[in-house]
């Protein structure tokens, strides 16, 4: 048990040192964008990017998904599985030029950039998966250093020397992706996986069995995560969209954080399957992870504003307001992608779609209703509600696979005082309030791991 724990920290730790980088000078950077650039262009340019992750499952299949899945299968052919990825990533990557090209000649502006970057994106997903695959951790966990370096540079010279604007933050988008890709490519020695010879009807047949009922859960996924952006574009504006943005920032970073611990977790899922102790290590590993997830945010609630103050350029002061709900989405977002890793480890990839389609319905109605009545916090209270079904249908039928046992009481205490200091906060009570609540939820975290080590 603690050789496991301990692999899955290791694995974890390496993520997270490759992506330190990339969230320190992500998170450096939002003061220059909210300097250089409008509220209604940072807004647009948030557009872009849901606009390509929104393409990407439609044009790649979802091809990558599978990359990943059948590389930790070391009995697999591996350079057979990559041939196969490859040809689908060029077909994806034409129709989208193609595509993109037609679109900007009628006038739709920032079509062909959207198509260039998301063709880009199709190679480096594919890369950085059969990577973390194949067990390339220092690699793939490098790639995102190599990212973020390249992407800072380029912003700060096309934005700040040579004043582009939005067009510099678009074109340093796919100068970053870019490089990236070549990066991985000659890292990774992955053109020795590469063979015409390989190329099999049969083998893309099988990955795209795998891979293609998740593209509806993808696309599922990106109205449950991101069609809020859309909703408020039409009650709100592009201004109200780059608030949200801005405030999305320290939400967006705890996913990203989680992400890095969901890549380990993935590997060490899909090595443990089927063993006596599977059931104990997936309700430890949930228990303290969500535990510390929710703590990690009520901290971020406790200096959100002084924050903000020094943070942002004063015209996104406003955005500390949609914070604490949307870090509360960000936590059920994460719950859902722990529950998730299952339907993967066990490659029935149809739960995933239809528990996201649920979340989908449920946070666009609210979305609507919310906004509508509420403006920019519906938003988050929308993601949070659609998040949650998807939670509690995941975690139903994930039952089946590896039965899971909560702490309820812990995990509940923790969630209502998470909620009652976001409602301080908003109410604008004293802070001496607020710091007794997460001493309080510090207490509940250290007696749960008391209770842990006592029972283990």
């Amino acid at each position: 048990m603690q050789s496991i724990l301990k692999r899955l920290a290791g694995n974890t730790l390496l993520f997270a040192i490759g992506n330190s980088v990339s969230l320190i000078l992500s998170f450096i950077m939002v003061p220059f964008y909210t300097k250089v650039l409008s509220t209604s262009d940072f807004g647009i340019s948030d557009i872009i990017i849901t606009t390509v992750s929104m393409l990407l499952p439609l044009l790649s299949l979802n091809i990558f998904a599978a990359i990943f899945r059948f590389a930790l299968d070391k009995d697999e052919n591996h350079t057979q599985i990559f041939s196969n990825g490859l040809l689908v990533s060029i077909i994806g990557s034409i129709i989208s030029l193609f595509t993109t090209g037609l679109i900007s000649l009628l006038g739709v502006k920032y079509a062909f950039y959207v198509g260039v970057y998301l063709s880009i994106t199709l190679f480096l997903n594919l890369f950085q998966n059969f990577t973390r695959g194949m067990d390339l951790v220092k690699i793939y966990a490098l790639s995102g250093v190599v990212s973020s370096v390249i992407n800072v540079v380029s912003n700060l010279v096309l934005m700040a020397i040579f004043h582009f604007g939005l067009n510099g933050y678009i074109y340093s988008l796919i100068i970053s992706a870019i490089i990236t890709s070549f990066y991985l490519y000659f890292a990774a020695n992955l053109q020795k996986y590469i063979s015409k010879a390989e190329i099999s009807w049969t083998k893309t047949k099988e990955l795209l069995v795998y891979s293609i009922p998740m593209i509806p859960n993808s696309f599922a996924w990106w109205l449950t995560n991101d069609a809020n952006k859309i909703i408020i574009l039409g009650f709100l504006g592009p201004s109200a969209n780059g608030l949200l943005a801005v405030a999305n920032k320290l939400p967006s970073m705890v996913t990203t954080l989680f992400s890095m611990f969901t890549n380990a977790w993935q590997m060490t899922a899909v090595d443990e399957q089927g063993k006596e102790n599977t059931s104990k290590i997936y309700s430890i590993t949930f228990n303290l992870i969500f535990g510390a997830l929710i703590l990690g945010c009520a901290i971020i609630l406790l200096i959100i504003k002084p924050f903000m103050h020094v943070y942002v350029n004063p015209n996104f002061f406003s955005a500390w307001k949609v914070v604490p709900f949307l870090l509360l989405s960000s936590i059920f977002s994460s719950v859902s992608a722990f529950f998730g890793t299952t339907y993967l480890v066990v490659k029935k990839t149809k739960g995933l779609f239809t528990t996201t389609l649920w979340g989908m319905i449920a946070n666009v109605s609210f979305c609507v209703i919310f906004v509508h009545f509420i403006g920019l916090n519906g938003a988050g209270i929308a993601g949070s509600l659609g998040f949650l079904v998807v939670s509690i249908l995941r975690f139903k039928q994930t039952q089946k696979y590896v039965p899971l046992k909560l702490s309820k009481l812990f995990l509940s205490s923790l969630l209502l005082c998470y909620l009652l200091l976001t409602f301080s906060l908003l109410m604008n009570v004293t802070i001496f309030l607020n710091v007794i609540i997460v001493l309080i939820m510090l207490a509940i975290f250290g007696f749960e791991i008391l209770k842990l080590k006592k029972n283990n």
